[in-house]
Order: C-alpha cells, then structure tokens, then sequence
C-alpha cells in the first residue's frame, strides 16, 4: 500500500475546532504508538488566512493584512483529508515536536517559529493556493 501521508503534505483538517482549515503535515506516525495507537500526524495549519491584497494598498496595510495566524496539533488520520499538493518547507525538529504540544510556553515558540515560515512563504509568492481560504 502507498503512504500518502508523508511530511510536507498538505491536508484539510475535517473535525474539531480547526475543520475546513488547510495544515501540513510535519511529522506522520502511520503504526502509532502506546498512548495513541492509531495511525496519526502532528500537523502545522493556517488557523487565520491572509487577507486579499490589492495595487492601490500601502506597503503598511499590506504588511498588516499578510499576517498568518497558525496551529499545531496531532490529528488521527481519520479527521484529515491529504490534498494533491506538498510544500516544501523544513521545519526544525527540535521547536516543533509532540513534546511542545505538551508546555505552553514551547507551544507558543512553535507557533511563532511555524507564523514565520508561513509568512515567509505567503511573501515569495509560493503555494499560492496553500494560502488560500478554503471555500465550500
């Protein structure tokens, strides 16, 4: 059988609090583990979409409409539907791990770590689509 769910993938989270957003994932876990154990992947998701820019706008509210508001979380594989696309994006393994989930304050500085890349990203004009608002 092929893996699908492989890290940089983008998937539609499709329960809970962050359902109809778009994530990537960071790391998969396909045989899972003693305390979740089913196949799941910790995923880093746009939460607030960037706003539509136009030519008329000043580089200040360009500036103020291009910021990401992001989340991180483990998902079962169940609750999350893998897309055509992948963003090739690295990720520090040390900042963005289960563990973080765990400690707020880790949890924050992977959420700011994760806002960066995005925004990074979202600047340089790729994955258009990845910063997209879902419609439906």
């Amino acid at each position: 059988m092929v893996k699908v769910m492989k890290p940089g993938k983008v998937v539609l989270v499709l329960n809970g609090r962050f359902a109809g957003h778009k994530a990537v994932i960071v790391k998969n876990n396909d045989d899972g583990t003693t305390e979740r154990p089913y196949g799941h992947a910790l995923v880093a998701g746009i939460d607030r979409y960037p706003r539509k820019v136009t030519r008329r706008m000043g580089t200040a509210k360009i500036a103020k409409r291009s910021k990401i508001k992001t989340f991180i979380r483990v998902y079962n594989y169940n609750h999350l539907m893998p897309t055509r696309y992948l963003v090739e994006m690295n990720f520090d393994k040390n900042v963005i791990n289960k563990a973080a989930i765990k400690d707020p304050t880790k949890r924050r500085k992977a959420r700011r770590v994760i806002k960066e890349k995005f925004e990074e990203r979202y600047k340089t004009g790729k994955n258009r689509w990845f910063f997209q608002k879902l419609r439906f």
